[in-house]
């Protein structure tokens, strides 16, 4: 028995439970704070309420906060009933009464790793034996495969071959645990550890270690076998005294390996095989995923960052609540609300037109519903008037021009949209078929033919842009936010105020 192994086994799942209530107390306090700042998404303003404030329901805060307090608490405790300062004293009701270690969710986490810490320990039993032996090939009785004189036999000596496999076992467990750790850090980073997660560790280091081993059985070196091939001989004998370098490094390599590595492999390996059925690869170069670079303020290091949250390209950024990334990252609110704001408009509008509508002064989607669609209130006046509708037209060639991408879809599909032109009032429409290009000039001329539709149809656009539901949730929080900051938060003084003189003071 080897206690070094028997500890670290337990120590894993113990550490992740501590870190796991450790996050959850510090990420409680973030959003606690946030429901102090900005009360107003916690409560609706009331006119019956001395405080002037009442509970109101916001999906967005509500789902990060029950995220955090889902095990700890009162069940029966409805987060929805509560004004903000009532959420804010049950969040930190919740976290006093909790435990750094010994809640009722950290017992059953740790009941559900029992199978992980078993595999560990016998993992590291092994490869504690073998980093101890320096990787030497060893017989049954404990000697060394190399000081034993060769035979005439061509067969191991006995339990050579199984000191091989204990080698190439290890080896595989150690990138497999390596793997298994990194996912741990990711779960910790978005609050996603659970029973599933130690479940599915455990399956995925047990799977790792068999399948190396097999592939070893199979190959016990592919190097000499491509040489025999090549050559026209024999396969080369088996090496009993040491296992080939290539499999000491493909051994732990193959244990890094996720699962979806292997789903992707056998994927490409479809079309190897023509009665499988394959994924249409036609548009491939234009269906490629956004990196989360072009988003300002989203450099290298950031994209790494965002990538253990589960973000990895813009649509992801696009559709995530910028309240739990503020709470899981170490981002600020406006930074995350600005990210997710522009990922939306690019998501929208493609790569292409967001860059360009960037460098007209639209960088976020609200920018352009603003730019489109706005109104405002004459302070000299006190009604509301609309924007200009010059801007409609002008952005209205950013939205309707055509890109790369529709001319290589068009290309490769052999698409020919339908246009409709009337040549005479007195004759019927022809309707013909066009290339990319002239059918977005068509639709854009149809848009702005007459002045007095034009505002009305750019704006039915931009309702539907603007209608999906990730976006309909950032503008609730940009609004509520927006209430709290005030009025004099939306523009600079432009006039003096004038206020009476102070009294004397009496002498």
């Amino acid at each position: 028995m080897s206690w070094a192994a028997l500890l670290l086994a337990l120590f894993v799942p113990v550490l992740l439970i501590y870190c796991r209530n450790e996050i959850r107390v510090r990420r409680l306090r973030l959003i606690a704070d946030f429901v102090l700042s900005y009360p107003t998404t916690r409560d609706k303003r009331s006119a019956t309420s001395s405080a002037g404030l009442e509970p109101a329901s916001n999906p967005s805060l509500e789902l990060v906060t029950a995220k955090y307090l889902a095990d700890l608490g009162d069940p029966d405790y409805k987060l929805s009933r509560s004004n903000s300062m009532e959420l804010v004293e049950e969040i930190e009701r919740r976290i006093r009464s909790s435990r750094i270690f010994g809640n009722l969710g950290d017992y059953r986490l740790l009941a559900a790793s029992a199978g992980f810490a078993v595999l560990c320990y016998f993992g590291f039993l092994n490869l504690f034996s073998v980093v101890t032996n320096g990787f030497e090939i060893l017989t049954a009785s404990g000697g060394r495969v190399c000081s034993i004189a060769a035979g005439a036999t061509t067969c191991c000596p006995e339990g050579s071959v199984n000191s091989q496999l204990q080698i190439v076992g290890s080896l595989a467990f150690a990138g497999a645990f390596i793997a298994a750790s990194r996912q741990f850090v990711r779960s910790l980073a978005v609050f996603d550890l659970s029973a599933y997660t130690f479940l599915w560790q455990t399956v995925e280091i047990f799977a790792s270690v068999i399948i190396v081993i097999f592939l070893y059985e199979a190959f016990e070196d592919p190097s000499k076998a491509i040489e025999a091939i090549v050559a026209g001989g024999d396969a080369a004998a088996r090496q009993c005294d040491e296992v080939p370098w290539i499999w000491m490094a493909l051994a732990p390599l193959l244990g890094l390996l996720p699962q979806s590595a292997t789903k992707f492999l056998l994927l490409k390996m479809q079309s190897l095989v023509a009665w499988v059925k394959t994924d249409d690869d036609r548009f491939n170069a234009v269906t490629r995923l956004t990196p989360l670079d072009v988003i300002d303020g989203i450099d290298y290091s950031t994209r790494f960052r965002l990538e253990e949250c589960g973000i990895y390209d813009v649509q992801n950024l696009a559709t995530y609540n910028p309240i739990m990334l503020h709470v899981e990252s170490p981002y600020g609110i406006y930074q995350t609300i600005d990210w997710v704001g522009q990922a939306q408009l690019c998501n929208i509008l493609g790569l292409d037109k967001f860059l360009l509508l960037k460098q007209m002064n639209i960088r976020t989607v609200f920018d352009l519903e603003r730019s489109l669609d706005f109104w405002s209130i004459d302070e000299r006046r006190w009604r509301p008037f609309e924007g200009p509708d010059e801007f409609d037209k002008i952005y209205a060639g950013v939205l309707f021009a055509a890109t790369n991408a529709m001319r290589k879809i068009g290309e490769v599909s052999g698409i020919q949209p339908l246009v409709s032109r009337q040549p005479k009032a007195d004759l019927p429409p022809v309707i013909e078929a066009v290339g990319i290009d002239a059918y977005c000039i068509w639709a854009c001329e149809v848009i702005t033919a007459d002045p007095a539709t034009t505002k009305r149809c750019i704006e039915h656009l931009m309702g539907w842009i603007a209608d999906d539901l990730h976006v309909r949730r950032l503008r609730r929080i940009w609004q509520e936010m927006s209430d709290d900051l005030g009025e004099r938060s939306k523009r600079m003084d432009t006039s003096f105020v004038l206020r009476p003189p102070a009294p004397e003071p009496a002498q």
